[in-house]
């Protein structure tokens, strides 16, 4: 079979084996090259190796005609094809690839993800990585259509088990086939389709033993994700969707595969402080609110932790909700270490010096050499004392070279293959790292998400109880009493119980015109002026920045303070801010406490 996507009308039956830079140029080209029919899969041979760390057969019979596969070894081969691609999209050094058919991966290499693998402990991951990623690039690229193929059967039988990302099934006669997640679903894994004992039906090919059930799900495009929302949920119902693309202004969402929903930030968080790119992972299941069947709309925003969910639509008949919430990691129990016996004490080690803190030298070739086996002689054409003194000294320092650099290269050799195993395993940190940062990332939003409701209560309670005290009326005759009693609450309610010995209301009098400012000035809630005068009373209103309490002065910055005659100076303190029109409080500071004088306007500067 051709080799080439152009004229070929199918991969090559077997894996193809890159031995010259000219190929891996070719190579290179051809990926780049528009027209290509079918996925190319890229293995590399680590440097000092001969063979893969990954299975190349084994990825091409499990893809079959469906990608071609590539083997290429890391030397001036890969560097040749590594000039070619564009940057970030090369592979070398033991990794592979898949390269889809569609070219988006030049510019977001990322759709081309690039698989590492350390040392021959990696075999099955990466070669299972590298057959995933190739049947969904061809799942992608309309490679496996559902269709009749010559040869293959509709079979039922119900499912044994789920092993990764294949799912076994037995038929009646007893015969087991394979269901692959990547071409059943794409995006989608098998354990969100299929549960052990379902019943299933599709179309068996016996020569790879796969069972396709892509005829039997119940949702195929948009249009029928849709009625299946409609058809099981309603308005109001708290459901589960997938975080599918997070912006800074919107979270996109999947209430079923192939149905996406963008939730607009008002609908997320009210902290304007938060951002959207913090508290959403691709892939995470969610809990939100439906507000609207048609055109479909949702909040994140409006969901107590005491409401539970709906059950999510299943995918295929008799099938599992195709989202679950995820189970919370349970937390490692500390182990103590065991007691040391009570008849020996432990015994402290004496401090070590200090070492002052040196760089180590770096071996010279004449150290390398130094360590080399003294049994390991010199091969040469003829015997050392027959060639000149010269020759044989050439000769005595190119040995040392030569050993020294061999020495340098196994050196080089033995710190690769630690580097290759700190890799791994800062990979398996970063795994952990992103699980954790997702559960962090819930519980903040669940946190959030109750404080936004704990505010909706408080300034519901806040509107009842003055609703109750508008319709109740003052409590007392007298309008200085009112105020009074109005302060002595504000007061209470507002200082905690252990704080309140501290924080004690100063004594006060009300001028002559204050209760009168009060109730002629509008714009501004009585409640906020009592809160304020409580403020000034216990001293915090001298701390609050939105306050800005100062001096009233008799003119321009500069000028005197306003003072009365009994020496009491005139102090201003802000009720409101950002306005000309702004409200201020007017109060003297006298020698036993505090005598409120009005409230006026911001450009009003009379005491």
């Amino acid at each position: 079979m051709g080799q080439s996507g152009g004229g070929a009308v199918a991969p090559p039956s077997e894996v193809r084996r890159i031995a010259s830079e000219a190929e891996a140029s070719d190579l290179a080209h051809r990926l780049l090259m528009p027209g290509r029919r079918w996925p190319v899969v890229v293995l590399t041979i680590a440097g000092e190796h001969d063979e893969p760390f990954g299975d190349p057969d084994e990825v091409k019979q499990a893809v079959g005609d469906l990608a071609e596969v590539v083997l290429m070894p890391t030397d001036d081969t890969s560097w040749a094809f590594s000039r070619v691609m564009p940057t970030m999209t090369q592979v070398y050094g033991g990794a592979g690839r898949v390269y889809p058919v569609d070219h988006a991966w030049v510019s977001d290499p990322g759709r081309s993800r690039l698989r590492f693998a350390y040392s021959p402990h990696d075999r099955k991951r990466i070669t299972d990585q590298l057959i995933s990623d190739a049947l969904q690039a061809a799942m992608a690229a309309g490679l496996v259509e559902p269709r009749t193929r010559p040869g293959t059967q509709q079979r039922s039988g119900r499912v044994q088990g789920i092993i990764g990302s294949r799912a076994l099934v037995m038929f009646d006669d007893m015969s087991v086939a394979t269901v692959w997640e990547e071409l059943t679903l794409p995006g989608v894994a098998l354990d969100q389709v299929l549960v052990r004992g379902q019943p299933v039906s599709g179309r068996y090919d016996p020569d790879s033993r796969r069972l396709d059930l892509r005829a039997a799900l119940r949702f195929v495009d948009a249009a029928s994700a849709k009625g299946g929302v409609q058809g099981a949920y309603q308005a109001g119902d708290v459901v589960l969707a997938e975080v599918a693309a997070v912006a800074e202004e919107a979270v996109t969402v999947r209430l079923l595969p192939g149905l996406l929903v963008e939730i607009g930030r008002e609908a997320v968080t009210s902290n304007q402080k938060d951002t959207l790119v913090g508290l959403f992972s691709v892939g995470e299941v969610v809990t939100c609110r439906l507000i609207a069947a048609e055109p479909l709309r949702l909040r994140l925003d409006d969901v107590d932790d005491e409401e539970v969910p709906k059950p999510a639509p299943s995918l295929l008949p008799g099938g599992p909700p195709w989202l679950r919430l995820p189970e919370p990691d349970p937390q490692p129990q500390a182990v103590a270490p065991p007691p040391l016996p009570a008849s020996i004490p432990p015994k402290m080690a004496p401090p070590l010096p200090d070492a002052p803190s040196v760089m180590p030298r770096q071996p010279s070739p004449f150290d390398l050499a130094q360590r080399l086996s003294p049994s390991q002689p010199t091969v040469m054409a003829r015997r050392a004392d027959a060639l000149p003194a010269a020759q044989q000294a050439q000769v005595l320092q190119l040995s040392n070279e030569l050993a020294a650099e061999r020495a340098t290269r196994k050196a080089l050799a033995g710190e690769l293959a630690g580097l290759r195993a700190r890799a791994a395993e800062l990979e398996a940190e970063l795994v952990q790292a992103t699980r954790t940062i997702e559960q962090l990332q819930t519980r903040y939003r669940g946190a959030d998400l109750a404080r936004q409701r704990l505010g909706k209560q408080l300034r519901s309670a806040q509107g009842r109880d003055d609703q109750a005290a508008s319709v109740q009326g003052p409590l007392f005759l007298d309008p200085e009493e009112q105020f009074r009693y109005e302060v002595t609450c504000e007061w209470a309610q507002r200082i905690p119980a252990a704080e309140k010995a501290d924080k004690p209301l100063a004594k006060y009098t009300l001028a002559t015109g204050f209760l009168d400012s009060v109730e002629q000035l509008e714009g501004i809630n009585r409640a906020k002026i009592v809160a304020v005068v409580v403020e000034v009373l216990t001293g915090q209103a001298q701390h609050l920045p939105g306050r800005d309490a100062h001096p009233l002065r008799t003119g321009d910055a500069g000028s005197p303070y306003v003072r009365r005659s009994d020496g009491a100076i005139c102090w201003r303190v802000a009720l409101q801010r950002e306005s000309a029109a702004a409200r201020r409080l007017h109060y003297w500071r006298t020698q036993d406490g505090y005598e409120f004088s009005r409230v006026a306007l911001h450009d009003d500067y009379r005491p």
